[in-house]
């Protein structure tokens, strides 16, 4: 599987690590120093106290639950850097305003904050080298603040596209031809926030696999607007220029419809078997998607093959529970997974109130 370097990942150091952590946080144990480049403590008499072994046992199980235990550390650098804003600086939004060398930023070069055009780091700036803004991250002032931070010159050098990405990732990698689907479609029976933060979505007519070709009765045949598929899902990773499908397809959807799987260990490719999350929708560096029909509460009852999504809330034992269903521990909420599906699909509102027994409960979606 080709990897895609602009990709979300939800892994992430351990903020606990140094301070009591057991080993139980599916995060890394890793000196964030030694991840940004440089780390002083290592020439100490005493050295550093955190891990600067990125393939520690710790690590490599952490690193093997998201089907990343093959990165290399750059890799692995690149990775945690672009998908964790606290590891790098933010840019100064004041020195981006205004007029003059510090734009309208008041501390000027005590200003911790990066005095550099925000949208240079995006990609986008339209002024190019007669832009007033600083262009150029190893300016002495930058370089400086960086390198307080840890970073050597060898990261210095490649922040630019690191910041990019984070941006990329951020607003859904919109200059990307395919993967701008940065919303995605999970299958049904899902918690409802991987819904929203997976893959492509469905509501696009391309994106949605064709019910009269499943039914044999496409007139459009090779015209047709969408997509045509022997089965009512379809699941493909992306190899750097084209979606490719899994060969094992119908056991990725058996999994993904239990609500409790983060993950499945054993998607097969052409190249082999990989582990792909369900929660960033990603496969290492390159990115999954799902195809579905339908959601079956926008065709009429005797429609077949639709997706019935079913929305879970997790409760207080950590086990998913369907909304609408009562059971002995639970009263029933007052709205079921039809009608959370199409509240969700008629996007009139970012939220949804409603209530279980006494109390009254308020759905983000």
């Amino acid at each position: 599987v080709a990897m895609a370097l602009a990709t979300q990942a939800l892994l992430r150091l351990c903020p606990e690590n140094g301070a009591g952590c057991l080993g139980q946080c599916g995060r890394l144990h890793l000196c964030k120093y030694h991840l940004k480049g440089f780390c002083r403590n290592q020439l100490a008499r005493k050295g550093c106290r955190f891990v600067h072994n990125f393939h520690s046992d710790h690590n490599l199980r952490v690193l093997k639950q998201y089907g990343l235990e093959n990165l290399n550390h750059d890799e692995l650098r690149q990775l945690l850097l672009q998908n964790d804003p606290s590891l790098l600086p933010e840019v100064c939004l004041h020195y981006n305003k205004g007029d003059g060398l510090h734009g309208s930023c008041t501390f000027k070069t005590s200003c911790t904050k990066l005095h550099i055009c925000q949208y240079v780091l995006r990609g986008q700036c339209r002024f190019g080298s007669s832009c007033k803004r600083s262009h150029d991250l190893l300016n002495p002032e930058c370089f400086e603040k960086l390198e307080r931070q840890g970073m050597s010159s060898d990261i210095i050098e490649k922040l630019p596209s690191t910041y990019r990405n984070m941006y990329d990732i951020k607003n859904g990698n919109r200059n990307m031809s395919d993967l701008e689907d940065a919303k995605s479609s999970p299958c049904k029976d899902k918690k409802p926030s991987s819904r929203r933060d997976s893959s492509t979505t469905n509501d696009d007519e391309p994106e949605q696999i064709c019910l009269h070709h499943l039914y044999k009765s496409c007139g459009f045949k090779g015209k047709c607007i969408r997509t045509h598929f022997h089965l009512p899902y379809r699941w493909q990773v992306f190899d750097g220029k084209t979606w490719k499908d899994f060969k094992n397809m119908e056991e990725i959807e058996k999994a993904y419809c239990d609500p409790k799987n983060v993950r499945f260990d054993y998607a097969a490719t052409e190249s082999g078997s990989y582990c792909v999350g369900f929660k960033d929708m990603c496969c290492g560096f390159a990115k999954v998607r799902r195809l579905s029909t339908a959601s079956s509460v926008t065709k009429p009852p005797h429609f077949i093959l639709t997706t019935e999504w079913i929305w879970y809330w997790k409760d207080e034992y950590d086990m998913w529970q369907e909304y609408g269903k009562q059971d002995d521990l639970h009263a029933a909420s007052t709205v079921s997974s039809d009608d959370l599906e199409k509240a969700y699909l008629a996007k009139s509102s970012p939220k949804l109130t409603f209530k279980a027994g006494r109390h009254e409960y308020e759905l983000n979606f």
